[in-house]
């Protein structure tokens, strides 16, 4: 796996050097090293890379999902084959927040929902070369399972540069099984000492846009 975002070196530098199977993290960074031209045009490089069998993952973390990127990739056809969160102290709070935000924001893009837990489960197992463990629910499996609820209504959505898009449908957790287990809800943690939150991380807080908050 490789992480893209600020260069140098150029993504397409980066590129040259995967073969297939590698893992392009970040493939929808709105950052210099995004795999779109000025135009929103997928880079031919990157067009290469992804038809050899590089896998585009989004890892969204705090600060690499663009709307901007995505939408141009998706409204081309070029949905991202995994789905992951990029989940740690800062993007925790703001605007990933957490695995079922970053999927309602690809509902949002015009993914179905299938198309996106697919994404978020059975193709990522299938990466790792871990499809008869992950990613299923066949007898022999691992028993880890998440249950949602779709929510209906008119929800805002913000990207790392603080951009918004509304969607229709917010995803929710309502259980996690892990091993077999349901797992009890805890409360949040305080932030680490050494985090420091962004300007737009705060608004999004004073203003209510956290998921919870929506959801109510």
């Amino acid at each position: 796996m490789v992480h893209i975002g600020i260069g140098p070196p150029a993504v397409a530098e980066v590129l040259a050097l995967m073969r297939p199977g590698d893992i392009l993290t970040h493939c929808f960074t709105g950052n210099s090293m995004r795999i779109i031209d000025e135009s929103g045009r997928l880079l031919d490089d990157a067009k290469r890379a992804w038809d050899a069998g590089i896998i585009m993952d989004i890892g969204h973390g705090a600060g690499s999902f663009s709307f901007e990127t995505a939408e141009a990739l998706i409204n081309a056809g070029y949905k991202p084959d995994v789905i992951s969160s990029d989940i740690h102290q800062l993007s925790i709070h703001g605007p990933l927040f957490d695995m079922p935000t970053c999927l309602s924001k690809c509902l949002a893009l015009g993914m179905s929902f299938p198309d996106a837990i697919r994404a978020a489960t059975v193709r990522p197992a299938e990466v790792l070369g871990l499809q008869h463990e992950l990613g299923t629910l066949s007898i022999g499996a691992l028993a880890d399972l998440a249950l949602f609820t779709i929510q209906p209504g008119r929800f805002p959505f913000y990207d790392v540069f603080m951009n918004m898009r509304e969607g229709k449908q917010l995803i929710r957790t309502t259980l996690t099984i892990a091993n077999g287990r349901p797992l009890p809800r805890t409360l949040d943690a305080a932030p680490a000492p050494w985090i420091e939150l962004s300007e737009g991380q705060r608004a999004l807080i004073e203003r209510g846009h956290t998921p919870d908050a929506l959801a109510n």
